[in-house]
């Protein structure tokens, strides 16, 4: 049909606009067609009318409302058809290996933004930030963020701060080669150089400089706090829209006279981590550098500022976050049908066997922290057979670091148990002579915790390990490991690969031990560190430290959810 309606119509861009959001839809989509398609709806639009249109301060002509209908119809469909065509090509110059051909393509996406940039203006927020916005994308601020974001996210954010004393912002870079910063790159580039265009027009053009300081009185406002009034009415003063305004139209306009009191103010704001950048900042000459430094700087002041109100606030966070956790878990369980289903199968796992012995429904407020314990322990043993509780689900990734700290003590403390627990000549082998093992056994080791990884690992830990003794049996003047001990050596440590090693086994049961009567204690109390891993006392206790505290936090969040799933009828 479409062939045919072409065929009929070849002047109808319509027709072209249609087949392009067809090919867009596809489940399959094919980007060598979407370009084409594109090209054929911009050749039918005149771009060069387009613009002489816009840049006409009135139309006085009899259909002017039938031109300017016409003129808006055709620049939508000439967005569209640029936006479509510069996203296939993105995706076409990331599987591109031909150096050459990624290069065009690389050059057509740069032109298809600049074309973009020249329709859509820095205040049309309705367009702008499907193409090129005013300035660079920012940060986002955390009064931003909890304002922008649903419920969960909300609560997700509340939680991180409340249970991770080292949570704190970062500024995202994202995957280099990906699209996501394919597009970013270049739609920052294609910004920068249209403000270099603009500026060496003749007369010079500001449209884009007053947005950019509009944006730097707003983002330099942002990094003050409440109580400097006085600066905050300088910074108004001293960047007014309206001042700035008549000074474009008297051609006044000082922008490096506006950068210098702008980095003179930075410098007083900034953290001392960032006083070499505005070293630089203070060194540049080029105009157009010189403003994107100030936005990349000031970008990373933000991020500052929020992470010093994430600290300010962490102790008032962490005393409301039960609460308002509660609250919005409430808000998803409105909207999701049987929110519970994973959490309820957890708890239901594990009071099978504690109601075995004592069945009775009288029971069961005595058994819901016995319940809760164990079913705390399983997260700790997940082998993911089964869904992941709701209720935890904020806490995922934290419990698979914990098991992955878990796993790295057990093969560490197996490692030293089977190789320094023996007979090899060592008159005495001490603690400074255990931690040096253990560490550089910890390096070889490195981040490996699978079977088969250590298939591969061991081999290298036990070499480095004999080594370790024969260098302190050599301190000692005493002699080397004999061939067989040092057989023996590698063979029990390459042992611990094996499923069901009985030494690895030991030290998981003393581990997880120790672990359920953290969280058991109902006030707190000293724990020993279990037998034989003395040396991994701050290891254990940072484990530790953090479960219990996440267990904690969790249970006075859920605790009625968890009576009530577990009182429940099978």
């Amino acid at each position: 049909m479409y062939e045919e309606l072409k065929t009929d119509f070849p002047e109808h861009i319509p027709i072209y606009i249609a087949r392009l959001q067809a090919l867009e839809s596809e489940k399959e989509r094919n980007l060598k067609a979407i370009v084409e398609t594109a090209d054929l709806a911009l050749k039918k639009i005149n771009m060069s009318e387009l613009l002489e249109f816009y840049g006409l301060k009135s139309d006085t002509r009899k259909d002017a409302t039938k031109i300017k209908s016409r003129m808006d119809k055709n620049k939508t469909y000439l967005l569209e058809a640029l936006c479509k065509k510069g996203l296939a090509l993105c995706e076409m110059y990331q599987t591109e290996e031909n150096i050459e051909k990624s290069t065009t393509i690389l050059e057509d996406i740069k032109n298809i933004f600049n074309d973009v940039a020249k329709f859509v203006e820095p205040s049309d927020l309705k367009s702008a930030p499907a193409f090129i916005s005013a300035s660079p994308p920012g940060f986002v601020s955390l009064e931003e963020i909890m304002k922008a974001a649903n419920s969960v996210s909300k609560m997700a954010l509340a939680h991180d701060i409340a249970v991770d004393d080292d949570f704190h912002l970062e500024k995202v870079d994202l995957p280099s080669g990906s699209i996501q910063k394919t597009i970013k790159d270049i739609a920052h580039q294609a910004f920068w150089d249209l403000l270099k265009e603009e500026f060496e027009e003749d007369p010079p053009k500001y449209d884009r400089a007053l947005t950019l300081l509009e944006e730097i009185k707003e983002w330099l406002l942002s990094l003050l706090l409440p109580h400097q009034t006085r600066s905050q009415q300088e910074i108004k003063d001293k960047l007014d829209t309206e001042l700035i305004r008549q000074q474009i139209s008297a051609g006044t306009l000082d922008l490096h006279s506006y950068s210098q009191y702008i980095i003179s103010l930075m410098a007083k704001l900034c953290a001392p981590g960032r006083d070499d950048k505005i070293r630089e900042l203070t060194a540049m000459k080029d105009i157009v550098a010189l403003y994107k430094g100030i936005f990349e700087t000031l970008e990373l002041m933000r991020i500052d500022m929020a992470n010093f109100t994430i600290r300010m606030s962490r102790p008032h966070i962490a005393a409301c976050s039960v609460e308002y956790e509660r609250s919005k878990f409430e808000d998803y369980l409105k909207i999701t049908p049987d929110g519970l289903r994973n959490t309820r199968a957890w708890l239901h796992r594990n009071r099978k066997e504690i109601l075995s012995s004592s069945a009775s429904a009288s029971n069961y407020v005595q058994i819901i922290p016995t319940v809760l314990v164990d079913a705390f322990m399983e997260l700790l043993c997940w082998d993911g057979s089964h869904p992941w509780p709701e209720t935890v689900a904020m806490d995922e990734q934290r419990f698979a670091e914990m098991r992955q700290k878990i796993k790295g003590i057990q093969i560490l403390s197996s490692i030293l148990l089977v190789s320094l627990n023996r007979d090899i000549g060592l008159q005495q082998a001490s603690p400074e002579f255990r931690n040096s093992v253990k560490e550089h056994a910890a390096v070889v080791l490195g981040d490996t915790r699978s079977s088969e990884e250590l298939e591969t690992v061991l081999p290298n830990v036990g070499a480095q390990v004999v080594e370790d003794i024969n260098n302190g049996l050599n301190k000692q003047g005493a002699p080397e490991l004999s061939e067989e001990n040092k057989k023996l050596i590698v063979a029990e440590i390459l042992a611990l690969r094996d499923p069901g090693n009985r030494v690895m086994e030991i030290i998981h049961s003393r581990l997880m031990d120790f672990l359920k009567q953290v969280i058991s204690n109902e006030v707190a109390r000293p724990t020993q560190i279990p037998m034989g891993l003395s040396l991994f006392k701050a290891e254990i206790a940072g484990v530790a430290g953090r479960f219990a505290r996440l267990v904690s936090h969790n249970r006075s969040v859920f605790v009625q959810h968890y009576a009530n799933l577990i009182r429940e009828e099978v």
